[in-house]
C-alpha cells in the first residue's frame, strides 16, 4: 500500500494555512502600525527639544523665518526656523551645506 496524500488532504492542508495566515496578517500590521506612528512621536519630540534647546542657547524662540539683515542672515535672504535648529538636531553637517546667500528654495538649499 502506497502512503500518499490526496488532493482532498491537500486542499485542506492549504485552506488551514490561509486562515493561519489571515489571522497572523492584521495583527502584523497593527505591530507596523504602531512602530510607525512611535517614530511620529518620537520625531515630533525631538523637534521640540531641538527647539528648546535653541531657545536656551538663544533666549528666544525661533521666529518662522527671517528676512533682514542681521548677524544670523548677512545676505538678507529669507531663513526659515528649520535650518536654525538643524545643530539642534545633531545635523550640523547639513546646516553647514546650507548657502545663506540664496533663499531657501534656490540652487542646493531646496535640497
Amino acid at each position: 500500500m502506497r502512503r500518499a496524500m490526496t488532493l482532498v488532504e491537500l486542499l485542506v492542508v492549504i485552506a488551514i494555512i490561509g486562515v493561519l495566515v489571515g489571522l497572523l496578517l492584521p495583527a502584523v500590521q497593527q505591530a507596523r502600525e504602531a512602530a510607525r506612528r512611535m517614530q511620529c512621536q518620537n520625531n515630533l519630540k525631538q523637534l521640540g527639544l531641538a527647539i528648546h534647546n535653541f531657545e536656551s542657547s538663544n533666549r528666544v524662540f525661533p521666529a518662522s523665518g527671517w528676512t533682514t539683515v542681521g548677524p544670523g542672515n548677512p545676505s538678507g535672504k529669507f531663513v526659515g526656523w528649520r535650518v536654525m535648529v538643524l545643530p539642534f538636531l545633531e545635523q550640523s553637517n547639513v546646516r553647514e551645506l546650507y548657502d545663506q546667500s540664496k533663499n531657501w528654495w534656490e540652487g542646493t538649499n531646496a535640497s
